[in-house]
């Protein structure tokens, strides 16, 4: 533990020469003092109740933002409340969203809810959820892929919004492409100032609504399902390709680094928190230490390594939680299974956590943080002191 401490210190000392932040992590944390550096924080529960001057990192449970952030905001979080001014954009993945204050940029959020409050302005917006209900008002324009979308407020300039159920009841200035699996809903309050193309297999009663241009039915718009038993391939045989690769990823990871999955399994069982804050950090120091290194002829080679096995990583994140996830149900259940057990169960998982990535809502936002938990668990039991010369002698 102390070995890894010193070595994020360190990271983080090389990191501060070209840029100024900190780093947080635990399972409650507080922010009641002002912070003049971008701030990368991660746990649990998490409450901001002081401004933010820089940029804010953030990944938890609950999630809290109850003061001014001058910069750009990027999270992810299960129930997240926005309660203070944001000065650029937003960049968010959450169960729930619920946005209480102005946004002077961009939205950019995924989740199961999100809402908009009433008297909030933000600028743009786009979108993927379960439910989004928008009360305030949008600057720019509006993209959507949503179970049910609700508008009330106001949008100054286009709507583009894919969904299952689409109710309009306020006002859209720009050009209006609504496109529903259900209903479109017009409201009494609903206004559309622009063309309006729209599809949907119920019949639409526009009313009142169109105050210039005309409602077009558009079957472009027609909303299409993705096949998720594809599992991102386009026919049989590359499915086929695409399980067997997967299956030699997992093959070799299991192989070479059992042990060390052993005991990453332990960490997830026994820290998941710590294993979850270790795992953002490591996604977000290594491509600052990597970009850092191009800023010299010298670190040059270094940063393209690093950058390089970096990225691999990434690819292989599926693979990975895949393998640690499998050594969690063995050491859980006390199964002992063999390497081929372990492997197969693996395959199944890995093809489990692709299905959940392709559900729109939260699927990719559970993958992101069982990755971030795999990543740190592995981190949290890799032994960084060197081994002694005199071990193998003899």
């Amino acid at each position: 533990m102390k070995r890894l401490f010193v070595l994020f210190l360190s990271l983080c000392i090389v990191v501060s020469s070209a840029f100024a932040f900190r780093i947080q992590y635990g399972g409650t944390l507080t922010i009641s003092r002002p912070v003049y550096e971008d701030l990368y924080i991660a746990g649990g529960n998490i409450v901001i109740n002081a401004p933010v001057y820089g940029d804010l990192i953030i990944a938890g449970g609950t999630i809290h933002i109850n003061d001014t952030v001058t910069n750009d905001i990027l999270l992810a979080g299960g129930n997240v409340t926005f309660n203070g001014f944001v000065g650029d954009d937003i960049r968010c993945a959450g169960g729930s969203l619920h946005i209480l204050k102005n946004v002077a940029g961009d939205v950019v959020i995924t989740g199961g809810t999100i809402f908009i409050d009433k008297d909030v302005m933000i600028g743009g917006l786009i979108a993927s959820g379960g439910d989004i209900t928008i009360d305030g008002k949008v600057n720019n324009s509006i993209k959507a892929t949503t179970g049910k979308f609700i508008l009330n407020g106001t949008v100054l300039k286009d709507v583009d919004c894919r969904g299952g159920r689409i109710t309009i009841n306020g006002i859209i200035q720009g050009k209006a492409m609504l496109g529903a699996s259900g209903k479109i809903v017009i409201g009494d309050n609903a206004e559309f100032r622009n063309e309006v193309h729209y599809w949907t297999p119920h019949k639409v009663n526009f009313r009142q609504s169109l105050k210039a241009g005309n409602a077009v039915f558009d079957p472009a718009l027609k909303v299409k399902y993705g096949r998720w038993y594809y599992l991102g391939s386009s026919t049989w045989l590359g499915l086929l390709w695409y399980i067997g690769t997967a299956f030699l990823m997992i093959m070799i990871i299991q192989y070479l680094f059992s042990n060390t999955m052993k005991k990453a399994a332990n960490s997830v069982f026994n820290s998941p928190l710590r294993s979850l804050a270790y795992g953002f950090l490591f996604c977000i120091a290594v491509p600052v230490i990597a970009a850092i290194t191009f800023i010299t002829i010298i670190g040059l080679p270094v940063g393209i390594i690093l950058l390089f096995s970096y990225i691999m990583l990434i690819l292989l994140a599926t693979s990975i939680t895949s393998v640690v996830v499998a050594n969690w149900l063995n050491n859980l259940g006390n199964l002992n299974q063999k390497f081929w057990k372990i492997v197969f169960s693996a395959l199944g998982i890995f093809i489990l956590l692709k299905i959940l990535t392709y559900t729109p809502f939260l699927g990719w936002l559970i993958m992101v943080l069982l990755a971030f938990i795999s990543f740190g668990s592995i981190l949290l039991n890799v032994n960084w002191s060197r081994r002694n010369s005199n071990q193998f002698a003899g």
